[in-house]
Parts: C-alpha cells; structure tokens; sequence
C-alpha cells in the first residue's frame, strides 16, 4: 500500500499540470453536477407494505369483517415473506395492510397479492364495486399539500376548482397528478318513489334492470366491403339528464313519473375547515426525476395567480406539507452547520500549522472532496436528499483527516533534513497505511447496514453511507495526489524540527514505567461508565412537529355531519378567541361522523412551552356535548405511545380496555389515554318475519335489497357530457335514511291492493355496535394509548410493564406493547447487531492491513473508550438514548480507530530502531499533533449540529443526539487512546515476546527429549 502510494504521489509531483487539471475537471463536474442532481426529500425507496381497500359504504363494521376482512385475510395469508398483518372494518369498507420485508420484492409480492384477490372475489359481496391494492413509495408523497379556503362556497365548486386550479397546474412541467378532495364531482340522483312504483305493478329492481339496459356502450363487430373494414359500434349512452328522464319503464309510463331527477352533490362523509371557514385539500406529487424545488415554485406561482382570479373571488391558499421548503430548511441548516464547522476547523489548522498557505491546502481538501461526490453520486443515478446531505455533513469534519496526517508527515521530513520530491515522497510512504486503513474502517462500519438485516433505519443508513463512503475515499485520493503536490508548491521554507511534546512523553513514560497501576486506573475509568449507562432514559427523542400541535376529538359513535361540525366550531371559537396568549397562528380542522381533528398552527418562535401549552388548553377548553378533547396520540403529534390487547372477543377487549385505561391514566406522566375502540355506534336490526313474509310472497333478500336501495343506493353507470363524466345513482324512497320512522314506513311490497311497509313484515330495532373493528394477524384488537409528558420511554415502559404483570387476563388474550415501543426496540436491536458485526469487521480490516492479528487489539481498545465518552456526553448533556444516538456510535466506532492505527503504524515502522518503549514515545511524540488536528476538527465540524436546532427534513428527530455522541466519545477516546494503545501495544508485545520464549523452550525440551 505504502509503495502504491508513494508512486501515485510521485506520478503527481512529475505531472503537475495534468493532475491540476483533473482535479479542476473533476472541481467543475461536482458543480455542474450540484445543478443536474435531482433534489428530493427522500430518495427513492420502495415501503415494504401492501394495502389492500374495499369501499363499501353504508354497511356495520361487524358485515364487513365476516363478509369482505375475513375473506381477504384468509387469502393474503399465504403470501409469503409477511412480517404482520392488520386489518380496519368500519362502515365504510375495509383495510387490510401487510407489512412485509424490506428484503421483498414489493413489486411481485403486489402482483401476486392481485392474483389472490382474484381467486376469492366471488365470495365478497356482489355490490362491491373494487377492490384497491397500493403499494407505496417515497417518490410517491405529495410535493405540496395545500388547503383552500375563501369566499367561494368549496363545497359545491368542484367543477370550478377543477377548471381553474386542477388543470392548469396538472399542465405544469414536472407535475404527474393533483388530486382535490372536501369537495366531490356532482352526481345524477334518482329517487325513486316506492309507493307510485309498487302501485304500477313495478319493483325498484325493475327500474334498475331497465337502466342497465337503457345506458350501455359496447364493440358489436366489423362489417367488411371490398378494400374496406368498418367496427360497428352501437351507442345508447346518457348525454343529457333530460334523456334519463324520459325514458320509457313501461310503454306508458316514464322514468320522471316515478322518481324525482337531480343533479346535485353527494352528500358529505366529511369536512375540512381552515380559518374557521370550510376548507378544500389540495395535494400535488412530482414527475419521479424532476427536481423538486422548481416544481414547487411553479405550482406556488400558479397558486398565487389563482388568489387575483375573479372567478374564485379571494380564494386563500394555505400550505399544510411542503417538501421543498422542508428540504430548503434542512438543507440550510446543515450548510449553516457546515460553513460554520468549517471555519472553526480552519482557525484551528491555522493555529496548528502557522501558515496561511498550508492552511489553505489543507482546507482545500473539503471542496474538491464534495464536488467529486456530487459528480459520482450523478453517475450513479442518487439524488440529493436529507439522507445523502446529512452524509455530506458527517464527513466534512472527516475530510481533511487524511491531508492533515499527510501535510505533517511531510512537514516531519523536511524538518529532518529531505527536501523537494524526496521529502514529499518519503511523507506519503510514511502514512499511506495508516490513512488507508482509517479511511477503511470508517467506511467499513456502514457494511452491515447493506448486506445485514433490513429495517427503516438501516436502510435510510444506507444514503447516508454512500455519501460518507465516497467523500471519504475523495479524500484519501486527494491527499495523495493533489494534497503533496500543493504541500510542495506552497510550503515554503523548511520548517524547524516541532518542539518535543514533554508533559505528555513524560505523562506517557510514567504510565509505561508502571503498566499494572495503568491498567487499574483504565479499569476503573471504563467501569465508571455503568455510572451514565445506569441512570440514562431510553427515548427516540421526537416529539412531534414544534410548529403544530393535534388535538383529536374521538366521539361516542357515529354522528350526523352537522353535529360534529357544530361540536369542531365550538372549540374553533375558543381557540380563536384566545390565539394571541396561547401563541396560535391559525387552526385547520378535519371531521367526520366518528371523528374530529383539530390541528393548531403555532407561531414561531413558540410563545409558550410546549406543556405548558397543553396545560392550559386542557384546563380551559370548552364542554363539548359529544366529543372528548385530548392531544393525538395517533397521529405523531403527541409522542404516544400505544398498549395492544388481542383476544377472540371484541365485546371482552372492550371490557378489559374500559377496565384498564383508569388503572394506566393513574401512572404519572401518561396523558390522554383512552382506547381507539372506546366509541360504540347505534344500529338499527331488521329481523324478518319469515311467515309473514311467505304470506305476502316475500323472502328476506328481496326485503334487505329494498331497504339497501333505500339508503345506500345502487349505482346506475354514468352520463357522459362535454364535460365529463357524471355518476348515476338510484335510490328507492331516500328520505327514509334521514329518520328512524320513515324508515319502518318505508314501501317493500304490493299485494292485493295493498302498499305494504317495512314495519309489517319486519322487526325493526336499535341495538349498540363496535365503531370498527381492528384485527393484528387475524386476531381481534384493542389499541389504548397514551401521550407521553415529563416521562421518558424506557420509564413509561417500565411503569406500563410493572402493571400489565399484576393484571390477570383471561385464556387466550395478551398483550403487547405496540407503537414507538415497537419501532424503539426493533432500531436498537438492529443496530446493536450492526454495531457488532462492525466491530468485527474493523478488527478484520486492522488485521490484514498490519498482517497481525494481536496488534488490532490495542487499536480496538479505543472504541470501548469511545462508548464511555459518548455515555457521558449523554448523561451531562440529559440527551435520552435514541436511535439517533445509535446511529452517532456506529459513526463513532469508525472514526476513534484512527487515532489508534496512527500510532501503532508509526510504531511499527520505528520497533526496529531501538529498545520498545523508546521508540513507542518517539512514535506517540510525532503523532501527536496530527491525532489532536484531526481529533478538533472532525469535533468543530460538528459543534454546530450539537448546539443547533437542525431536524431531520427540517421538522424530523434532530441531528443533536448524532452529533453528542460522536463529540463525547472521540474526545474521551482520543485522551485514552495516547495513553492506553501505546500501553496495549507494549503489553501485547511483551506476551508475544513471552509466548515465543515458552514455545521456544518446549520445542527444544521436546527435541532433547
């Protein structure tokens, strides 16, 4: 290596002018390249998750379990590779999610979850119209999501919004679909009246057969001439309401005779409000490759243009997600971060080195490092993204590690005496090894994040690595090329020899002179670790969005609309009446018959901590009739965390929750719990009476379809205009879903003479049903959860654990903790795992790079060293352990090696020119100053990122934990390692030298023998 290096560094002292144009060239392709590299929020990333949906309105939760969730769980069971399975039945349809493996080919396993939907359709009802299967990705997240709210009545504007919001931004460039939705296409309503139609001899099922009919549109054939070939094509499609409305049921009897025709809404399954107005939402995604922030722009620009049209009058738009500007804020900050670091390793290399010149060699290294990334992550078709960005940020600090060890080296040689091309060569020889070796150990720790076992965070770690990895071996190619050949141009005069470090050879001597007190006191400092490690909260450290807040109001059942509505404008008031004390910026509402969300938009800075904040609400917001105000647990906005219960039952869970939620709100620092199945809806049950129903000729489909007709509908394919397309959809008597009586009124039949009513062949009665039922691998579920406040996630799962053992649930139900429980212990775990099989292949690495394999061992001694910094980084600082934390200690394995591999390289080079512990301290003396170079400028590079505020995609977990842990554990471990790797290298040495004896002298025992 050392060889292959000093030639490279040789070829570039004799070819100056082509190396410095190659590295302009490369200089000006990473510009270049800054502009032509796509700018997402996330790279492209296929979920490992299946959704399948089945719209199936108007129906209990109870008959869409036993007739649609069953049946579709039954079939995707066999779907291999499946980690879980969970499954939501309401009254509107299905859910069924499958999480899969990262590992999985989503694209087949989709393919073959549509194959066996296929093989059981038949058995779904026969009125399900689709069934919808999604997969998902990152690229497909919306760009923007907006909301829109004004003067114009949204809510009956579709055809407005549609012609002057929705088309003229789906004609953008780099714009592949805008979807509206708080507001719906208008539909062609037939309602049917019952009494007229049973007096005419008619049944609605007659009608509806006639419309089938009546509408159709179908290929028929070709009709063939000589040299000529025409497709017949028979047409009897709606283009006018008016056509629907004439036609003909009987020779003497028209459709208007019967039903009453209009073309009008569909009636609203929910609403929005922002700004205490009704409210549209907007969403718009991305063309994959195009760059993100342009199209946001242009979307922006067509949005402020819609705000001056006369045809919306005064339309105003709020921005609820906007990945560009998330990414322009991370981006900003982690450029703010790293201009900032930046300059404060340059001040110090300049305080080292005392020369401007060389200073700037050094420093020159971070620019063309990151340019030839950009240029390689082109040609490999990467983004550039938060992960990959946050990957650029790590390795600044990391960057002109290897310039600083060759910049001294050859400063080293030149003060011995060597002068021009010699010296320069001679310095490259010296460190080769040992820059190599840490450039590979830093990149190597990312290995198993590759080829390892795959979770989210893995395989996010995965865009960070790329970034790492190929700037890293930027640099290594730089510092022996570019690096010597500017060292040579611009170094001047040949410094002095560097003044002998004395108090720390002396400390070195005195430690090496008494190896058995060395190593007690490294024991002990090692074990103080248990002292941090003991006391420090386990937490993922996000607790949500600081700009936003939840509050969600789950209500006792199903209600009408309006109801809720009224219940959303009551809090609005309140909390619109108060904005300015509590800090509010504007609220955006969300409700619907079983729910309501209300999402607070706070001003920046926050005018109140954010507990403080949550305590004054709780204790001032209004009396609500139906719903219960608390801050969302569910929706990421209260840092919750969540309690499953799964047995046979539903009607036992919902016991045992309702007994346990008083016990877990007792707990100190559990807020807002409640169970998600806490809501029982009311439905009515029409029991047939089967002998008064043969008296009359009936059987009980035919009474089922009658009142189905009646409040969910049929639909009756669509009226095609200029405009568009318009569903049709008959109904029988639809005023009957509006009261309980007119129900039981409701026509059914005719018999002699007679209308016969619901009411006379049926029982009709009101009875309490589940809200919706959830399933986890096709077991029934229960979900209580819980907002977290003052409690850490390791306390709040010790104190949750320490009760759910003191509660004696019956045979065949148990618990589990679920939520960011879950994600918690899987990250962990999974990185536990990486941080092993890293430890290993760092020493695997040292081992075939020094051919040895006992000297990687006093090198490795500075990772556990490393561990003990980083603890109490966190303990000082009351930073939680975190997944973020994880992913600094994985960093900070790679990076404390290379203190060590310096050392024990440069050992290894002077052992055999005098006695061992004289040249340890020559070895340690020279490195010295390169080590603490490199040590507080990979430190101030990321000062910045532990003192700031900068998130993950600028409102995600912060980069401070990272940034701690790697701050902590290299300073920590670059004080042991001057002391304990020379001490290791001199212990190891000596048991070599006594195993070689003993073997020595049994060999020879064994040949006198």
């Amino acid at each position: 290596m050392n060889n292959a290096a000093a030639r490279l560094a040789r070829l570039s002292l004799k070819r100056p002018v082509t190396v410095l144009m190659l590295s302009l060239s490369l200089l000006l392709m990473g510009v270049l390249a800054s502009r032509w590299l796509p700018l997402e929020m996330w790279p492209g990333i296929e979920i490992p998750q299946i959704s399948v949906q089945v719209p199936y309105a108007n129906a209990t939760p109870q008959e869409v379990e036993d007739n649609i969730t069953r049946p579709i769980e039954e079939a995707l069971a066999t779907l291999s590779g499946v980690k879980e399975m969970r499954s939501w039945s309401t009254s509107d349809g299905a859910n069924v999610t499958l999480q899969l493996d990262w590992s999985a080919n989503i694209n087949a396993k989709s393919i073959e979850a549509r194959e066996k939907l296929d093989s059981i359709r038949h058995l779904l009802p026969k009125d399900v119209e689709r069934v919808f299967v999604f997969q998902f990705s990152t690229n497909d997240m919306p760009v923007l999501t907006m909301r829109l709210s004004g003067k114009t009545d949204f809510a009956t504007a579709y055809a407005l919004l549609e012609r002057e919001l929705k088309r003229p931004l789906e004609r953008l460039a780099g714009v592949s679909k805008v979807t509206l939705y708080g507001v719906d296409k208008p539909e062609l309503k037939i309602d049917l009246n019952a009494e007229r139609l049973y007096a005419m001899s008619l049944t609605p099922l007659d009608v509806a057969s006639r419309l089938q009919a009546a509408n159709f549109q179908l290929a028929a054939g070709n009709v063939y001439a000589p040299g000529q070939q025409w497709l017949v094509h028979p047409n009897g499609t709606w283009t006018d309401p008016e056509q629907v409305g004439d036609l003909y049921i009987t020779p003497a009897v028209q459709l208007k005779d019967l039903a009453r025709i209009s073309v009008g809404e569909p009636e609203r399954r929910e609403g929005r409000h922002f700004d205490q107005t009704y409210a549209v939402g907007l969403d718009v995604f991305k063309e994959s490759g195009a760059n993100l922030v342009d199209v946001a722009q242009r979307v922006l620009a067509v949005i402020k243009d819609a705000e001056q049209n006369p045809a919306l009058d005064g339309v105003r738009l709020f921005v609820m997600e906007d990945q560009a500007k998330s990414v322009q804020d991370s981006l900003s900050g982690l450029l703010q971060s790293g201009l900032i670091g930046a300059a404060l390793s340059a001040l110090v290399l300049l305080a080292f080195l005392r020369r401007f010149a060389m200073t700037a060699v050094v420093v020159l290294s971070v620019p063309f490092a990151i340019c030839l990334t950009l240029a390689m992550m082109y040609f490999m078709e990467l983004s550039l993204n938060i992960l990959s960005m946050m990957g650029l940020m790590l390795a600044v600090g990391m960057l002109v590690d290897n310039a600083v060890v060759v910049v001294e080296s050859i400063a080293t040689e030149r003060a011995r005496g060597l002068d021009g091309d010699e010296a320069v060569t001679q310095g490259v020889n010296r460190v080769a090894l040992a820059m190599a070796a840490g450039t590979l150990t830093t990149a190597i720790v990312f290995l198993p994040n590759l080829f390892g076992a795959k979770i989210d965070i893995t395989v996010f770690l995965k865009h960070v690595s790329v970034a790492i990895c190929i700037s890293l071996a930027a640099s290594l190619i730089l510092a022996i090329t570019l690096i010597p050949l500017l060292t040579k141009r611009f170094s001047g005069a040949a410094p002095h020899q560097p003044t002998e470090p004395k108090r720390y050879l002396g400390a070195l001597n005195w430690l090496l002179a008494r190896p058995k007190r060395a190593w007690l006191l490294f024991i002990l400092l090692a074990a103080s670790t248990a002292l941090p490690l003991g006391q420090l909260p386990s937490d993922d450290n996000f607790d949500g969005d600081d700009e936003r807040l939840f509050i969600s109001m789950p209500l006792p059942g199903e209600f009408p609309l309006a109801m809720v509505e009224a219940e959303v404008t009551r809090m609005e008031e309140y909390l619109y009446a108060n904005k300015d004390e509590l800090g509010i910026e504007g609220v955006y509402s969300y409700f619907a018959p079983f729910e309501a969300t209300l999402t607070l938009l706070l001003k920046k800075p926050a005018l109140l901590p954010r507990n403080e904040l949550k305590k004054r609400l709780r204790d001032n917001w209004p009396k609500t009739t139906l719903a219960r105000p608390q801050f969302g647990w569910s929706n990421g906005g209260g840092g919750g965390v969540q309690l499953t219960l799964q047995g046979p039952s539903s009607e036992r869970l919902r016991i045992l929750a309702d007994q346990l939620v008083p016990q877990l709100a007792a707990i100190e620092g559990l807020k807002d719990v409640r169970a998600d199945q806490d809501a029982l809806a009311r439905e009515i049950r029409i029991h047939p009476d089967p002998e008064r129903a043969r008296q009359l000729g009936l059987d009980a489909r035919a009474i089922a379809s009658q009142v189905s007709l009646s409040l969910r509908g049929q639909p009756a394919r669509t009226l095609r205009t200029d405009d568009g397309e318009t569903d049709v959809s008959l109904y029988a008597n639809h005023g009957a879903h509006l009261d309980l009586r007119q129900l039981k009124r409701l026509p059914v039949a005719w018999h002699d003479g007679k209308l016969i009513r619901l009411e006379q062949v049926a029982e009709v009665v009101e009875a309490p049903q589940v809200g919706a039922i959830q399933r986890f691998d096709r077991q029934t579920t229960v979900m209580i959860g819980a907002n977290l406040e003052a409690l850490a996630l390791s306390d709040a799962r010790t104190k949750i654990t320490a009760l759910m053992e003191q509660v004696a649930l019956p045979a065949g139900y148990r618990w589990s903790l679920d939520g960011r429980f879950r994600t918690q212990d899987e990250g962990q775990q999974a990185m536990m795992v990486n941080m092993m099989l890293a430890l290993v292949m760092i020493y695997l690495v040292m081992a075939a790079l020094f051919e040895s394999v006992l000297m990687p061992l006093a090198i490795l001694t500075a990772i556990g060293f490393s561990m003990t910094g980083a603890f109490w980084a966190f303990w000082i600082t009351q930073t939680p352990m975190s997944v973020m934390g994880m992913i600094g200690l994985l960093i900070l394995m790679g990076i404390v090696v290379n203190n060590g591999i310096v050392l024990v390289d440069r050992i290894n080079q002077l052992r055999d020119q005098g006695p061992l512990r004289e040249m340890i301290q020559k070895a340690c003396g020279e490195r010295l100053r390169p080590i603490l170079m490199t040590v507080a400028t990979t430190v101030l590079g990321l000062v910045p990122l532990a003192l700031g505020s900068t998130r993950v995609g600028g409102g995600g977990p912060s980069y401070a934990p990272m940034a701690i842990a790697i701050i902590g554990g290299l300073l920590l471990s670059t004080l042991v390692s001057l002391f304990l790797v020379p001490l290791c290298y001199q212990s190891l040495t000596g048991l070599k030298r006594r195993w070689q004896a003993i073997s020595q002298a049994a060999r020879l025992k064994a040949g006198l023998a």
